[in-house]
């Protein structure tokens, strides 16, 4: 893994577009009252703009049952975090995630309210469905192999 930090130094390919998915991950995070301050983060896995995996350390906020090691994923999907308890590596993370997005993929097919699933900040029309479905698709047939 790769502090973020670093990412600037770093010969990483799509180098500019993962440090924009840093600084996206670290927004992200820190929009949650349960995130105090993010301590340190790490590049877990990158494939660009598409889709990265990011790994932080946070000091969550007093009187939160928050976990303080996250799992972050942002890209050209939605984002989400995942606790690193249950899901210890970024392949576990991403695999459920697939398993998180496809359920609100059924829900929103089926004309469903998607109260009890991962929120997701687009409406749960058939066409954002269908558009998250390809992205799922992709992840799982090009990337979960290689995390």
């Amino acid at each position: 893994m790769v502090k973020i930090e670093e990412l600037g130094i770093s010969n990483l390919e799509y180098k500019n577009e993962i440090i924009a998915e840093s600084q996206k991950a670290m927004n992200y995070l820190s929009s949650f009252k349960w995130c105090n301050q993010i301590l340190n983060g790490w590049l877990a896995n990158s494939f660009g703009y598409i889709l990265c995996i990011f790994y932080f350390e946070i000091a969550s906020a007093k009187n939160s049952n928050a976990d303080d090691k996250v799992w972050v994923i942002v890209g050209d999907i939605p984002s989400a975090y995942l606790d690193t308890i249950e899901y210890k590596t970024a392949n576990d993370a991403l695999s459920f995630y697939c398993f998180l997005m496809e359920e609100w993929i059924g829900f929103a097919k089926q004309g469903k309210p998607v109260d009890g699933c991962y929120p997701i900040n687009v409406p749960p029309t058939i066409e954002y469905a269908e558009m998250l479905q390809i992205r799922v698709d992709l992840i799982k047939k090009d990337f979960l192999p290689c995390v």
